[in-house]
């Protein structure tokens, strides 16, 4: 390790520590959590992932394995700020319409563990896949796939929630597929969610607070200006024909079915680990789509 590594490093290391004080503090006047979508770091043995089993852009990954229960397995993100809270949030969502994502925990890092991993703080596992095709082809999944009309509707999220990187969809070994890899989404970055944890000043004033501002302040009204949701209907219907239509077009039904009960609990769950604000920016943004999800479907009635 160079003398820069070992800086840096030690630098991240300081940032953990604070994002963890962060969280007690945070938490200090709330009830006890009591979720199933939070796991304890102490119940599961932790193993990397090598290279070439899973490249991606999250970092170094983690096989997670509950120790009474090995079958018991997630694919665990840990080095960037935004996995935990956009891949967590996606898959709430996701679920919510029914469709296949893989079910996504928080990992609390349990006191006294001593296991040098979970690089930030914050860490969220997806339930393991065994996939017969990592990559398959449209071609592939129409013969195949059970649920193939979900193509459609994973694009439809892709485009909703603001997604910016790669389109991925796997192929179980059940003939099911999956989108994966939802970390670059909600208009949230790991630039953003890297600071929001840090109750720290600075000569510029408390980089949490300052942080909330800026987080709250890019939030605006329209998030899809850019997107012509009814250009990408009338692309896809004209590539796959019109039996793409229904998958395309059921996200935007489902969203707007998503009662604020159940999004607002587990935004509470999500802020036992981020800040109060980190969660007032997804219900904005939330509440957003499901407005867009409203518009679009009465132009292209």
């Amino acid at each position: 390790m160079t003398s820069e590594e070992w800086k840096q490093q030690r630098f991240e290391n300081w940032c953990r520590e604070i994002r963890l004080q962060s969280q007690i503090k945070n938490n200090a006047l709330k009830p006890k959590l009591n979720t199933k979508d939070v796991l304890e770091t102490a119940d599961f043995t932790f193993s990397p992932i090598r290279p070439f089993d899973r490249v991606g852009d999250s970092g170094n990954l983690l096989l997670a394995k509950r120790k009474v229960n090995r079958r018991e397995q997630y694919l665990v993100k840990h080095e960037f700020c935004d996995c935990a809270a956009n891949e967590f949030i996606y898959s709430k969502l996701a679920c919510a319409m029914e469709l296949h994502i893989p079910e996504s925990k928080l990992f609390h890092i349990s006191e006294g563990e001593k296991r040098k991993y979970f690089k930030t703080g914050y860490t969220v596992g997806a339930r393991y896949l065994t996939l017969s095709d990592p990559g398959p082809s449209y071609e592939l999944i129409r013969s195949s796939a059970v649920n193939w009309e979900e193509y459609f509707s994973f694009w439809a999220l892709y485009l909703l929630f603001l997604e910016s990187d790669s389109f991925e969809v796997v192929l179980n070994d059940e003939n099911y597929i999956y989108r994966v890899d939802t970390t670059a989404a909600f208009h949230l970055s790991d630039w953003q969610l890297s600071k929001a944890g840090l109750d720290i000043d600075s000569p510029n004033g408390n980089i949490q607070q300052l942080t909330r501002k800026m987080m709250l302040d890019s939030l605006k009204e329209d998030y899809w200006e850019y997107i012509q949701l009814e250009k990408w209907l009338a692309d896809t219907v004209e590539e796959y024909g019109e039996e793409c239509r229904k998958g395309f077009l059921g996200p935007f039904y489902e969203i707007q079915g998503i009662q604020e009960s159940y999004i607002d609990d587990f935004l509470n769950t999500l802020c036992y680990f981020y800040p109060d604000f980190v969660g007032d920016c997804y219900k904005q943004f939330i509440k957003a789509a499901q407005k867009k999800s409203h518009d679009f479907l009465q132009a292209v009635k």
